[in-house]
C-alpha cells in the first residue's frame, strides 16, 4: 500500500471515531508527533505500530494493509487521462479516492458511462453506414415519400378528377402513408437497445444481490426459502428476474451438492486444493470453484473470487476481492491463466498471477463444454478461474516457491508493463 493511502485511512479512522491524535498516540504507545507525521504521510510505519492503532481504533487490521480498488484507481486515472487539456493531480489518484470515495466512485461511473455512450454511438455510425438492412430501409421511406408526395401534388393541382379516382388516389395516399410509418417504426425497433442489454452497470443484477449478501445466502444454504420466493422479495424490474432466478438456482443447486459445513471439513483436511477436493468428492471441479467462491466471510479459511466467461472471452459473472477488480466489458489481461485453459479444455491449469501493483493471487482455472454438441456447429465451452490472495494459509513455502509465476495486469489501458508482448491497447497513465 501506498504511504500516501495508509496515513490518509488511519487520520479518517480517528477523525470519525472523535479520537485526538494525543489520545490516539499514549494508548498506541507512541508519541503525537510520530502519529501526526504518519498520518501526514511524512513517515512510515512498522507492523507492531500499525496493529496497534488498529486495536485502538477497533477496525481490522487488513482496512489498513489493503490495497484499495485497482480498477477503480485505473478507471478514475483513465478519466483524468481522457481530457488531457485539464490538468489533473493524477499522482494523488490514490488519496483521492480514500478521501473522497463517493466522489472517486462517481467520476468513474460517469467515465464508464461516457465510454458505453461513446462506443454506442459509434457503434450505430458504423451500422448506419454498412447494415444492409439500413440502407434498404433508407430507399424504401425515400420511395414511399417520392410516392406520397407526387400523389399529393396530383390532388391539389387537378379539381377535376373523378370521383371514383379520387378515392383510389386519396386509398393509395393512406396505403403509402402507413408503409412509411411501419418502415420507420421498424428502423426504429432495430437500432433501439433492448433494456435486456443495457450495459450502463458494471454489475448484473444477480451479482449486485450476491454481492450485497457476502456471496453467501444463508436461508437459501439451509433450504428456508426457495429461489422463487427469495426472488419474490427482492423487488426487480420483469425483465431482470429470469437472469436472477437462474443465477439463484444455480447457487442453490451448487449448495446442496456441496454442503458449506461438510465441504469446508474437507476443504481443511485436503489443504483447499480445488482438484484434490473434486477427486475426493467426486464433483466436477467447476462446481467446487465455484463453491469455494460462495462462503461465509471468516478469516479462519481462505477468500476466493471467481471469473467465469464463455468461448469468446466476455465476462457472464464474476466474484471481486478488494485487491483485484474484474472486468464486465471487454477483456482482461490476455496473460490471465483463464484464456489460456480456453484453448486446453478440460485440463486444469494452477498458477500464480502477479500484478503490477504488487498483489499475488494462485489461480484455478478450467474449461468445460457447455451443453450438447451438434453436427457442423463449434463446441460451447464456459471458462472459470477462481483465486485467492491467501495461499500462505494452506501452502507450504516450497509449494508456493514451485508454481509458475504470471506477470500480469488488469486491462492494457492501465497496465504500466510497457515491454509485454501481449499488449493490445496504450497505457493511458503515463
Amino acid at each position: 500500500m501506498s504511504r500516501t493511502l495508509l496515513g490518509t485511512k488511519i487520520r479518517q479512522n480517528r477523525q470519525s471515531k472523535k479520537i485526538s491524535q494525543t489520545a490516539l498516540a499514549k494508548q498506541a504507545g507512541i508519541s503525537a508527533s510520530y502519529l501526526n507525521l504518519i498520518e501526514h504521510n511524512r513517515r512510515g510505519i512498522g507492523g507492531k505500530t500499525l496493529l496497534a492503532l488498529a486495536r485502538v481504533l477497533n477496525v481490522d487490521p487488513r482496512l489498513f494493509t489493503e490495497d484499495p480498488d485497482q480498477a477503480l484507481i485505473g478507471r478514475v486515472g483513465q478519466a483524468a487521462a481522457s481530457m488531457p487539456k485539464l490538468v489533473c493531480e493524477t499522482d494523488r489518484t490514490e488519496e483521492f479516492i480514500a478521501r473522497f470515495p463517493g466522489f472517486a466512485r462517481l467520476t468513474a461511473r460517469q467515465f464508464d458511462r461516457t465510454k458505453i455512450q461513446d462506443e454506442t454511438l459509434q457503434a450505430l455510425s458504423d451500422q448506419m453506414n454498412s447494415d444492409p438492412f439500413f440502407s434498404e430501409a433508407m430507399h424504401l421511406m425515400l420511395s414511399t415519400i417520392t410516392t406520397i408526395q407526387s400523389t399529393a401534388e396530383i390532388l391539389a393541382d387537378e379539381s377535376g378528377i373523378p370521383e371514383a379516382l379520387h378515392k383510389r388516389f386519396l386509398s393509395n395516399l393512406l396505403i403509402e402513408a402507413q408503409r412509411l410509418a411501419k418502415t420507420a417504426e421498424d428502423v426504429l425497433h432495430h437500432f433501439e437497445p433492448s433494456n435486456t442489454n443495457d450495459m450502463s452497470h458494471d454489475r448484473t443484477s444477480a451479482e449486485t444481490i450476491l454481492e450485497s449478501n457476502g456471496f453467501y445466502i444463508k436461508q437459501l444454504e439451509e433450504g428456508f426459502i426457495s429461489p422463487v420466493d427469495y426472488l419474490a422479495q427482492q423487488n426487480l424490474p420483469k425483465s431482470e428476474e429470469p437472469e436472477v432466478l437462474e443465477a439463484l438456482m444455480r447457487y442453490q443447486a451448487i449448495s446442496r451438492k456441496l454442503p458449506v459445513d461438510d465441504f469446508l471439513k474437507s476443504a481443511e483436511l485436503l489443504n483447499y486444493n480445488p482438484i484434490s477436493i473434486s477427486h475426493q468428492l467426486n464433483v466436477p471441479l467447476t462446481t467446487v470453484l465455484h463453491r469455494l467462491a460462495h462462503l461465509p466471510e471468516r478469516d479462519t479459511f481462505p477468500r476466493f473470487g471467481i471469473m467465469e466467461c464463455d468461448g469468446s472471452g466476455a465476462v457472464i459473472f464474476r466474484k471481486q476481492l478488494p485487491t483485484l477488480s474484474l472486468p464486465r466489458h471487454g477483456g482482461a489481461c490476455p496473460l490471465w491463466p483463464i484464456y489460456r485453459s480456453l484453448s486446453q479444455p478440460n485440463m486444469p491449469i494452477k498458477a500464480f498471477i502477479n500484478t503490477p501493483t504488487g498483489e499475488r493471487f494462485l489461480t484455478y482455472s478450467i474449461t468445460e463444454y457447455a451443453g450438447k454438441n451438434k453436427i457442423g456447429m463449434p463446441a460451447r465451452t464456459t471458462a472459470v478461474m477462481a483465486f485467492t490472495p491467501d495461499y500462505d494459509m494452506f501452502l507450504t513455502k516450497p509449494e508456493i516457491a514451485s508454481q509458475p509465476n504470471l506477470a500480469v495486469g488488469l486491462q492494457c489501458s492501465v497496465c504500466p508493463r510497457n515491454a509485454c508482448e501481449a499488449r493490445r491497447a496504450k497505457y493511458l497513465l503515463k
